[in-house]
C-alpha cells in the first residue's frame, strides 16, 4: 500500500476518488473542491450512526473518536460508491507525537490491508513542516479554503443566534457554501473573495433580535470541536440554551505550526543558514498566511468586527503560564485561547471538548479547576466517544450565564 507523504499533487489527479474527512462542514467541502481542481474526483465524506458503527467495528475500541468516525466514514462511502481500491486516495494529515492522531494513517493501512484493499492509497502530508511539500499553487488554495471556511463558520455562529426567522442562516450559508464550492474547483480567488463579501452583506440584511446573548467560548482537540457529529452539535446546543458560541478556528493550529517551527529552528539550530530559515518562515507567516486572514476578515465586515482571533504568540504566551512550549500540541492552545476567550473577549463561560482518552484534553482538564478560580468563570470539560449525550452538562451552566442577559446590541 503506497503511502502520498507530502505529496506533490500538481498536474492531473488522473480521474482517482480523493476521499476528505468530515472534520469540519465546511473546510472538507472546500478542500475536496480544490482537489477536484488539480483533477482529482474527490468527494467530502459524510458520517452518521452507521458510519460510526462500521468505524468501531474496524477498530480496537480505545482509540480517540475521529479514529473510528473517519475510517467509518470511508469504508462506507467505498461500500456504497463501489469504487475499485486501486482508484482510491484517502487524504489523511498527520502529525508526530504524542498525541496519537500520527497513527491514524497506519491503522487505516491495517483496516485496509484486512479487507483485501491494498490499492488504497493514503496522502498524508504533515504538521512537522507545516504541510509543505504539496504543490505550491495547490497548497495556496488550500489555505484560501480554509480561511474561507473558518469564517463561514464564523458567520453561523455570529448571527445564527440572533435570527428571527429559525432556519434563515442555514439556508442562506448553505446556498453560500455550494457557489464557494464552484468558485475553488475553478480555482477563482476572486469569486471566492466576492462571495465572501456578499454572504456578510446578505447575513446583515436578515431579520435579527438586537439583545446579546452571553459569549461562551470553546476550545479543545482540533478534530472534535470542529465536527457537529462528533460533539453531538455543541455549538447549536449552546445556541439552544441561550448562549452565543465562539469556536476556536481550525486556522489556530496552522498558525501554531508555523511558529513552532520557528521556536524548534532557534531552540535547535544554529549559525546563518538557522537565520535565514527563520527569516523564510516569518515572512512566510506575515506577508502571506496572515495577510490572508486579514483580507476574509475584512471581506466580512461588521458581521465579523469583534470576531478576529488573537496573534498565536499572544494565545501561547497566556498557555505558557501553565505548560512550556516545549510541550507541543494542542494542549497550550486549548488553555491559552481559554484564557484570552475571558479576558480579552468577554466570554462568560469556556467549554472544553475532546475525544475519550485524549491525553491533551485530560492534562487541560487537570490544569482548567485552576483557571477557573483565577477567571472566574465556569469551565466545562467534556469528552466525546460517539456515545450519550455529554452536552447536558451545559445546562446548569447555561442556566445561570443567561440570567441577567446583557443588552449589548447584536451585529448590524
Amino acid at each position: 500500500m503506497q503511502r502520498l507523504e507530502e505529496s506533490k499533487i500538481s498536474g492531473p489527479g488522473g480521474g482517482k476518488v480523493l476521499y476528505v474527512p468530515p472534520m469540519e462542514p465546511w473546510g472538507a467541502r472546500f478542500f475536496a473542491a480544490v482537489f477536484r481542481r488539480v483533477g482529482y474526483d474527490a468527494r467530502a465524506l459524510a458520517e452518521d450512526a452507521a458510519t460510526m458503527a462500521l468505524g468501531l467495528k474496524h477498530t480496537g475500541g480505545g482509540e480517540c473518536v475521529p479514529c473510528p468516525a473517519t475510517a467509518g466514514a470511508l469504508l462506507a462511502a467505498m461500500e456504497r460508491d463501489g469504487v475499485d481500491p486501486d482508484r482510491v486516495i484517502f487524504f489523511m494529515p498527520t502529525a508526530c507525537g504524542p498525541c496519537r492522531f500520527g497513527q491514524y494513517a497506519k491503522l487505516d493501512r491495517l483496516i485496509f490491508a484486512k479487507k483485501g484493499w491494498d490499492g488504497v492509497q493514503i496522502m498524508s502530508p504533515s504538521a512537522e513542516n507545516a504541510y509543505e511539500g504539496m504543490d505550491q499553487g495547490t497548497r495556496i488554495l488550500l489555505y484560501h479554503a480554509l480561511m474561507a471556511a473558518d469564517v463561514m463558520r464564523k458567520f453561523v455562529h455570529r448571527v445564527r443566534p440572533y435570527e428571527k426567522r429559525k432556519g434563515d442562516v442555514d439556508a442562506l450559508i448553505e446556498r453560500q457554501t455550494r457557489l464557494l464550492e464552484d468558485a475553488f474547483a475553478a480555482g477563482d480567488k476572486r469569486r471566492v473573495a466576492d462571495l465572501i463579501r456578499a454572504t456578510a452583506d446578505a447575513l446583515a440584511d436578515l431579520p435579527k433580535y438586537r439583545d446579546r446573548r452571553p459569549l461562551i467560548g470553546v476550545v479543545g482537540e482540533i478534530y472534535v470541536r470542529c465536527d457537529p457529529f462528533l460533539n453531538n452539535d455543541l455549538c447549536r446546543r449552546i445556541e439552544e440554551l441561550g448562549g452565543e458560541a465562539w469556536l476556536a478556528p481550525i486556522g489556530e493550529w496552522f498558525f501554531y505550526t508555523n511558529h513552532l517551527r520557528r521556536l524548534l529552528n532557534r531552540e535547535r539550530e544554529r549559525g546563518p543558514a538557522a537565520i535565514l530559515e527563520r527569516a523564510r518562515i516569518w515572512l512566510e507567516t506575515e506577508l502571506f498566511y496572515s495577510r490572508v486572514e486579514k483580507k476574509y476578515l475584512r471581506l466580512a465586515g461588521k458581521i465579523l468586527a469583534d470576531r478576529h482571533e488573537h496573534p498565536i504568540d499572544q494565545v501561547l504566551e497566556a498557555g505558557m503560564r501553565y505548560l512550556p512550549w516545549q510541550f507541543e500540541g494542542e494542549a497550550i492552545l486549548t488553555l491559552g485561547r481559554a484564557v484570552l476567550f475571558v479576558k480579552l473577549d468577554g466570554a462568560r463561560a469556556i467549554v472544553n471538548a475532546s475525544p475519550m482518552f485524549c491525553m491533551p484534553g485530560t492534562i487541560t482538564t487537570s490544569i482548567f479547576p485552576r483557571l477557573e478560580r483565577e477567571l472566574g468563570v465556569p469551565i466545562i470539560s467534556n469528552f466525546y466517544d460517539g456515545s450519550g449525550n455529554p452536552n447536558q452538562s451545559l445546562v446548569p451552566v447555561m442556566h445561570y450565564a443567561t440570567e441577567p442577559r446583557r443588552t449589548e446590541a447584536a451585529p448590524a
